[in-house]
């Protein structure tokens, strides 16, 4: 048997209806899986009964410690990093010959033909690079963000059910739940930068360059979309597999993607059809109900909300609250967190990204005087000294000053 996979928490619900409907229409002999990554039990599996998936609750996937996990990890990195886990899960309890991972946020328009032929040729894992050409622009995303991110997207991967697979899953496994942070200070990100060293550590890892595999912003540069026949054709010379629509924004008919400034749909009139049909999909496939459903681990018991900094910190010294429940409002870790301040309060806080700093501002002007009077008092050498000292306290995870309480 054949099939393929994705994972969501509640939120996300909409995308993974669509992925999975875009796949077995194409595969109507495969089965599809979505895993549920939320604080469910495996009773609320029947919330979903009816669809075209099969549902996998994130409890019954065999992680050793599911609430530890959950809290070390935010939901973008815990919805990352269990994939091999998942994938580990399906292989066993399926009898999957073959397995394909989609992010949720993907389209399959044509029958995944290139991946199989690749497996069925003697690959183990099929990969699919960022980019096949250089960038010579100045936009982003550029070759240094790949750099930062990751030479493959892991929003697909492809395994066929071997001994050297297992090896590669097992190993990632373990990479990803030991150290699967988003994190591009230590050079981690997630579960993707693992794979830049799969191909050189595992035998025969498919780099699989199809121009219609993947296709998404971070190579608009190298792609063109036409319309042949009913069938969407990349650069005249390759069927649309699936196209990766990342970062878009379903309501705003008019954002290609908020991780790019490369092109804007207006841009792109070639890609229009393709935006607007996809961004009906996932609209018509919301589910107020289902995707109202709660998370569970962005609070402890008591509806205090978990900060990064706390998640780092017990990450780091996890095993000093090892077999107690973290998310425990009466527990140790609640009573440690709370004692020094690492998490504040029962209000969500706003977000806030990097876009929104102000170089300008005044609180930022008096950082940047402090930082030169330090020069002055400590000379270039030990200046230098500080700033590395600064980058290695700026991650989290080490800021083990904490325990002193």
């Amino acid at each position: 048997m054949n099939g393929a996979c994705t994972i969501v928490s509640p939120n996300y619900l909409a995308y993974a209806r669509t992925v999975s409907a875009s796949y077995l229409k194409q595969h109507p002999e495969h089965r599809f899986f979505i895993l549920i990554v939320a604080d469910l039990s495996l009773e609320d599996r029947k919330v979903f009964e009816g669809e075209e998936f099969t549902p996998v609750m994130l409890m019954e996937i065999g992680l050793t410690d599911v609430r530890g996990e959950a809290m070390k990890y935010d939901i973008l990195e815990l919805n990352t990093n269990v994939k091999p886990t998942f994938m580990k899960y399906l292989i066993q309890t399926f009898d999957l010959e073959r397995l394909i991972y989609l992010d949720p946020d993907i389209f399959v328009y044509s029958p995944l033909t290139p991946v199989f032929e690749a497996l069925d040729g003697g690959a183990v894992a099929v990969l699919t690079p960022h980019m096949t050409t250089p960038v010579e622009d100045d936009r982003f995303p550029g070759e240094q963000e790949m750099l930062y991110n990751g030479t493959y997207n892991l929003g697909f991967i492809a395994v066929r059910r071997c001994e050297e697979a297992w090896r590669l899953l097992s190993w990632w496994e373990r990479r990803c739940l030991d150290l699967g942070f988003s994190e591009g200070r230590t050079g981690l990100f997630v579960d993707q930068k693992w794979m830049n060293l799969a191909p050189g550590m595992f035998d025969q890892v498919k780099i699989l360059r199809h121009l219609g595999c993947n296709m998404a912003y971070w190579n608009l540069q190298e792609r063109t979309l036409v319309e042949d026949a009913g069938n969407y054709v990349v650069n005249g010379l390759a069927r649309l597999c699936f196209f990766h629509f990342s970062g878009i924004v379903p309501d705003d008919p008019a954002m290609l993607s908020k991780n790019t400034n490369r092109y804007t749909l207006a841009d792109r009139p070639d890609l229009g059809r393709l935006f607007r049909e996809y961004k009906s999909a996932v609209l018509a496939n919301k589910d107020g109900v289902r995707e109202g459903m709660a998370y569970g681990f962005d609070r402890m018991s008591d509806g205090t909300v978990i900060t990064r900094l706390a998640r780092r910190i017990y990450a780091k010294h996890q095993a000093r609250w090892a077999g107690q429940d973290p998310f425990d409002a009466t527990g140790d870790f609640a009573a440690f967190a709370k004692k020094l301040g690492l998490v504040t309060g029962k209000a969500a806080p706003g977000k806030a990204t990097w876009k929104e700093f102000d170089p300008k501002d005044r609180r930022v002007a008096m950082v940047h005087l402090l930082l030169k009077i330090a020069l002055r008092i400590l000379g270039p050498n030990r200046y230098e000294l500080l700033m590395r000292y600064l980058s290695h306290i700026a991650v989290l995870r080490n800021q083990s000053i904490f325990l002193k309480d």
